[in-house]
């Protein structure tokens, strides 16, 4: 191996992702890998630049954010020696989601696109520990937007233009993360059938013999503070990467009941709509929701105040 190639594979090594490799893939892939150097504020890639490789970091840190117009940005995350970046573009199979740049001197071993899909074709378990984490990194950065959201609305002096523009924000990432999925499904998909609808008595009936899956299709803010016990969270901007994670082909032959609160049935509705796109035949929406499995005095579960 030459010294850059040397070099690529103690990275490799270090690496959270890949360095639980086998041996002789670890000492393939140091072949592979491109060596790259930043110098400090550097942009390693910006928000629409083309998903064209998957990313390494040496030594050094980056940070990563989002940016808008007028000066607003929201920092995600800072990631140091070992640590990786660019695999979600490359998943979802769209643009650049977000802005990285280097925080200090940072140097990088870089594996191109057509590499980084055959690498998760050789090892289908690495490419769900990219599904999993990119999973993660969805959940939280709404939750960010959520969390700006609602302290916008509670400030004493807020300006109406101010909070104009964090909703705009929170829908622009939905709509963002909605069509560029890993399946190509729209943002409105057309509804094949009328969703049929099942009472509180019945959903739990079918769900306590073991005959029915229940998910809950509000955002996971609300889900977190109170959900039917056992039940699936499934957001709309979500659903690709829920659908992968917690679903199996065996479970298209059960009842899936989608329930939310009374507001929120237009999403019930697109829940159920997608899974019926996805080939489960029976799919119903929980009349009354959760407030109607409450007055049944059926089990939930909530957060316990601090």
């Amino acid at each position: 191996m030459t010294d850059t190639e040397l070099e690529s594979r103690k990275n490799l090594l270090r690496s959270s992702i890949l360095g639980n490799l086998p041996s002789e893939e670890v000492d393939t892939l140091a072949r592979t890998f491109q060596s790259r150097d930043a110098r400090p504020n550097e942009f390693i890639f910006r928000e629409g630049d083309p998903a064209d490789a998957f990313y390494i970091i040496g030594s050094g840190q980056v940070k990563t954010f989002v940016g808008y117009k007028n000066s607003i940005r929201r920092e995600l995350s800072v990631l140091g020696p070992g640590e990786h970046f660019g695999e979600t573009a490359l998943l979802a199979g769209g643009t650049r989601y977000a802005n990285v740049v280097s925080m200090c001197e940072t140097h990088f071993i870089v594996l191109a696109k057509d590499q980084f899909d055959r690498l998760l074709q050789g090892y289908p378990d690495l490419s769900r520990k990219f599904v999993r984490e990119m999973r993660g990194w969805l959940v939280k950065n709404q939750e960010l937007i959520e969390e700006k959201a609602d302290a916008v609305f509670r400030a004493s002096r807020i300006h109406w233009s101010d909070f104009l523009l964090v909703f705009g924000v929170s829908v622009l990432l939905a709509i963002t993360f909605s069509i560029s999925n890993p399946y190509g499904i729209p943002l409105v998909p057309e509804r094949p059938h009328p969703v049929a609808e099942i009472s509180a008595f019945a959903a739990m009936e079918e769900y306590r013999d073991g005959h029915a899956i229940i998910v809950d299709a509000m955002p996971s803010n609300f889900y977190s503070q109170r959900h039917i016990k056992g039940a699936i969270n499934m957001p709309a901007a979500l659903f690709d990467i829920v659908h992968l994670m917690s679903f199996s082909e065996a479970d298209k032959r059960k009842k899936i009941v989608i329930y939310g609160n009374t507001i929120s049935r237009p999403y019930d509705l697109d829940i159920a709509s997608k899974l019926l796109l996805k080939g489960y035949a029976d799919v119903r929406v929980m009349k009354g929701g959760l407030r109607e499995w409450e007055t049944c005095g059926y089990p939930v579960e909530q957060k316990v105040p601090k």
